[in-house]
């Protein structure tokens, strides 16, 4: 199991040098949007060899190895099958990988939420310490329209996603790139007129079964997952060497009306997933996620503070080694 974090910023900070501190000295990235240099800025995108090979020195010479990115170009057009806009963004992603493949960054999580990404309707509700926490309520979204590229049905998502698999298998084989495919989040049955699929164990099992090979992996973010299933040990052992990534957090209620917790102070048994992954001998990277933010804290926004962060790290460094050696 490798430590990692995500890198939000632009320019080294303090948090990185505390990072390193308590033993974590591997990053995940996103793509470097506002790190380009303005004098290639009409040339290139982020997603290419110049911007991605800086922004890869620029953490690995301030001691943190980029092993992931947790971020992709535009999509949508591909998810939703739109002609023009789908071959103009297949290479997008193609040249994205490739990239990658040439400076050595091995993992790439992407998710097929089309139109909506990740999704909170509260962003700031006061935790039982008084920390904040962000949530999700079904109910704030009943009248919200759509997206402006319009719904779209379950089956088009899954042809979608078949074809945007055999289209990257070459590229993926060629440079032994695992890409992690992250849970609709919310893993409901469909958002805004929008239908989702990356929303069950079944699913992730179709998924997987769509175009065979063993680049094409899972990231296991456990908040989702315990708002699809109550064994998470369970999953973990089902899936077992298909996680390549995995997301460490929790949360109480349930995928229509739900809030992130404190690690340790939500519904899942993390004892057992610890237990779990060891099982599995899970060697891909964890990272922490969606942390509440403390008194004081600096609140990159929310769900990404510093303090929580660090808090969550170290609890689950504890949890481990304590179950490892134990």
């Amino acid at each position: 199991m490798e430590f990692a974090e995500i890198i939000l910023e632009n320019r080294p900070s303090p948090f990185w040098n505390i990072l390193k501190q308590i033993g974590v000295d591997k990053a995940v990235g996103v793509l470097p949007r506002s790190y380009k240099d303005w004098r290639q800025q009409l040339e290139e995108n982020p997603w290419d060899y110049g911007p991605l090979m800086r922004y890869k020195n620029m953490l690995e010479d301030n001691g943190l190895k980029l092993v992931a990115i947790e971020d992709n170009p535009p999509m949508d057009g591909i998810r939703y099958g739109i002609q023009d806009l789908k071959e103009e963004q297949l290479e997008y992603v193609s040249h994205m990988l490739e990239n990658m493949g040439k400076l050595g960054i091995k993992l790439w999580s992407y998710s097929w939420m089309a139109g909506f990404g990740w999704s909170r309707t509260h962003t700031h509700i006061k935790g039982d310490n008084g920390e904040f926490v962000s949530g999700f309520n079904i109910k704030d979204i009943e009248n919200a329209p759509p997206p402006k590229l319009g719904k779209i049905s379950a089956d088009k998502l899954w042809n979608n996603l078949k074809d945007f698999l055999e289209y990257i298998l070459p590229i993926i084989e060629k440079y032994d790139i695992k890409i992690a495919m992250h849970p609709d989040d919310p893993p409901i049955e469909e958002y805004r007129g929008v239908a989702r699929i990356m929303n069950s164990i079944e699913n992730y099992d179709r998924y997987l079964n769509l175009v065979k090979s063993e680049n094409i992996g899972i990231t296991f973010c456990q908040g989702n997952f315990a708002l699809m299933i109550d064994d998470i040990p369970g999953a973990i052992r089902h899936f077992n060497k298909r996680i390549f990534f995995v997301h460490f957090r929790d949360v109480k209620g349930n995928k229509y009306n739900f809030v992130e917790t404190l690690i340790g102070k939500g519904k899942t048994d993390l004892v057992e997933v610890i237990k779990a992954y060891i099982d599995i001998n899970f060697n891909g990277i964890l990272r922490v996620d969606h942390t509440p933010t403390l008194e004081g804290d600096i609140e990159f926004y929310p769900g990404y503070s510093y303090l929580g962060r660090v808090y969550s790290i170290g609890y689950i460094k504890g949890l481990y080694e304590a179950l490892k050696h134990g």
